[in-house]
Order: C-alpha cells, then structure tokens, then sequence
C-alpha cells in the first residue's frame, strides 16, 4: 500500500484491476481518487466544524503504519483536541481482498466534537450499481456532484458496489457502542463514469439531512472504529 503525505491512500487494486480510483489532480486545483479518512469530522457543519471532512486529510504524518496525528480545532471553530492512531492492512485470499482500516480517536480536551467518516473513491464500469439494504442505486442515475445519504437501520449493515470488473462491500464496526450511535452511507460522484464514493459516516441520530449529528467525547475518552472493504473480481460468466 502507498500513501501520500498526509495518509490518504494512492490506490488500491485487485489482479491488476483498480478498485479503489487512483488519487490524481483535479483540473483547477485539489485532488480527487485514493481513500482517506474524515477526522474529526464527514463534511462541513458550522459550527464547529469549519473545514470539509476535517483536519485529519490535510495534516502530514510519518510514512510508517500506523499512523499517528494530533489534531487541534482553530480557534474560530472549537471542536476540541484529539489523538489519531490509525493502521491500515490488507489480506489476500481465495474469496478476494479485504482492506481494513483500525482508528482510534482519543480525546485531549476537555471535550472533543467528532463525526467521523471515511470516504473511498471507487472506480466504475458502465452499468455500475450500489446496494443499501432494500435500495439499488444506478450509478449512471446519480445527481452529479450532489451527495445523497442514506441511514441505515443497524450499525452492521454495509453498502454493496457492482461493477462489471469486481464487486466490494463496505462496512464499519464501532466500539464503545454508544446509545443512539448511528450509521449513514453518503454517495457521490462528479464524474459518474469514473469513480464513484460511498462513505460510511458515523455519530448520533440523524439530522433532517440523513447525516448522523456529532457526538462528544470526553477528556480521555476514546472511540474505536474499524472500516472494513472487501472485494471480489466479477464472475465473468455470468456477465451477458
């Protein structure tokens, strides 16, 4: 596995066959593709957080696994203090591939603020479809550029990807189990043939918006969550 200077991963691939979309530039600036992890928190929310997806992607850390990162609120946006360990793995088996990825949030201020997410760029082929418990998702069918979140009922559940190159099931597990923690995939895209990215977010009871609403942490206090993707190439023979 490579990473770049900030432990967003560069790709991810099953025989040859990209499954996680290469991190490349963006035309205009930024980068688009690899996964990364949302810390201390998925999207914006005003406040108290400020910056989308949070400190975590834009903070440099050591090329050795795990990683480690302290990350601090600024002061106009007082989420609180938080240690980061996260260490990334990937096993190989007659099944296919599975990528997980262990993150321990420990916080260091009296409080800490956190919704966490991780947000994987997965690449398509046409026809491409997502599962969601009783939901089916058409790729090609998604507002471009607008994310749609859906809650789910059980933190076990995952969301399934069906490409005519592979297929591959995201999940999360989380500890301590929390009252009222709850789980939402947010899907988007802004270029539906290439990639697309269904992210596993993670807090408290939904908002109006499906997004789960932050949760405090307490000095000391730590969360535990395991996001989990497995992969498997598609069976050829079946394809028509």
């Amino acid at each position: 596995m490579k990473f770049n200077d900030t432990g967003t991963l560069s790709h991810w691939q099953l025989d040859g066959i990209n499954v996680i979309e290469p991190l490349h530039d963006k035309a205009g600036g930024g980068l688009r593709g690899g996964a990364f992890l949302c810390l201390p928190n998925f999207e914006e929310l005003s406040p108290p957080f400020s910056i989308k997806h949070g400190e975590y992607r834009i903070t440099a850390c050591g090329s050795q696994l795990p990683h480690r990162k302290i990350l601090a609120s600024a002061t106009k946006s007082n989420w609180g203090h938080i240690d980061v360990i996260s260490d990334w793995e990937e096993v190989e088996d007659h099944q296919g591939k599975t990528l997980t990825v262990n993150t321990t949030l420990r916080a260091l201020s009296d409080a800490a603020w956190v919704r966490p997410g991780f947000h994987p760029y997965f690449s398509v082929t046409e026809d491409s479809f997502i599962t969601i418990g009783t939901t089916r998702l058409a790729v090609a069918s998604l507002p471009h550029d607008a994310m749609q979140c859906h809650p789910v009922v059980s933190l076990a559940e995952t969301a399934t990807l069906s490409t005519a190159l592979y297929s591959v099931t995201v999940g999360c597990s989380v500890s301590p189990l929390i009252a009222k923690l709850s789980l939402a995939f947010a899907v988007w895209s802004d270029k539906k043939h290439q990639y697309v990215c269904i992210e596993p977010v993670i807090g408290l009871q939904a908002d109006l918006n499906g997004l789960p609403t932050p949760l405090t942490l307490a000095n000391g206090e730590e969360l535990a969550m395991v996001f989990k993707i497995h992969a498997n190439k598609a069976d050829v023979t079946k394809l028509s």
